[in-house]
């Protein structure tokens, strides 16, 4: 049989039972197929943190059926090969799915090259904590009037003398006129929903590097007393993301959206995470 990078396809399957890691197959129940051109088929089969390999002449039955050439198979154990541009290139397809296959990788340990040497990988140590600093970084005292006015339950928006768009979070200048804003207005707090963003991506907090579970909601709230386009951004109530509906204005008809509240920290700081997030006004 054909060898690529020094190792046969068999090589792989024949190491496979002696790599086999049954903590990281614990509570796992499927069947893999690989599929190797001008090299046979073979079905993996994990359950009750055991394993069975075999070679078959048809492929049935499996949750997930991956098809390459030999070579691109040794490249991919042997590290010769990267997976993913395997798979835009279309030398990788994938049958069923794509993230069950990218699993197989914590049920076997990392095959090893003839007469490469094993070392002992560095174990990685992790401390978690938020970084101090000993700086102060001043807002300014645009900003710093928005933030305050919060710990009083208080929404602020700054308004344009030319335009007199209301902007909230406030800025000094105008972007449209690009003139000085003075005249502060009170807004809501309470306002309709006219936007809405499901969010998959599970952004970071700068501060403390915590994550938000997904998807969540990143909502534009016109509050009352504002028109048009001044809509607050903030979050929506997670366990309310299905059961909102967009405001929205077509011509002279307005499509109303739903009525939302803010939810105030019970212990405010001046942070715009003193609102905790919008929920519906019931």
């Amino acid at each position: 049989m054909t060898e690529y990078f020094g190792v046969k396809v068999t090589d792989i399957f024949d190491s496979m039972a002696e790599r086999f890691r049954s903590e990281g197959a614990r509570g796992v129940s499927r069947s893999f197929g690989y599929e190797i051109k001008d090299h046979g088929k073979w079905k993996l089969t994990i359950a009750d943190g055991k394993m069975q390999l075999a070679q078959v002449d048809q492929l049935t039955g499996c949750d997930v059926t991956v098809s390459m050439d030999g070579k691109t198979f040794v490249g991919l154990n042997v590290g010769k090969v990267d997976g993913m541009e395997a798979f835009t290139s279309r030398k990788l397809t994938v049958k069923g799915d794509f993230a069950l296959f990218g699993q197989t990788s914590r049920f076997f340990t990392k095959f090893i090259l003839p007469g490469e040497k094993i070392t002992q990988e560095q174990e990685l140590l992790v401390l978690k904590r938020t970084i101090s600093v000993n700086q102060r970084f001043a807002t300014g005292p645009v900003m710093g009037k928005f933030l305050k006015a919060l710990k009083e339950k208080q929404i602020l928006a700054i308004k344009c003398p030319v335009c007199g768009r209301l902007q909230s979070p406030p800025r000094e200048v105008c972007a449209i006129c690009r003139v000085k804003n003075t005249e502060w207005v009170p807004i809501g707090p309470k306002g309709e929903m006219r936007m809405l963003e499901y969010c998959y991506y599970a952004s970071p907090a700068p501060l403390t590097g915590e994550t938000r579970e997904t998807p969540y909601g990143a909502i534009g709230v016109l509050l009352d007393g504002c028109k048009d386009e001044e809509v607050f951004w903030h979050l929506l109530r997670p366990d309310q993301l299905n059961k909102v509906k967009m405001g929205i204005v077509l011509g002279d008809k307005v499509v109303h959206g739903t009525r939302l509240r803010p939810v105030w920290a019970e212990e405010r700081t001046g942070s715009i995470d003193d609102i905790k997030y919008f929920e519906i006004d019931e």
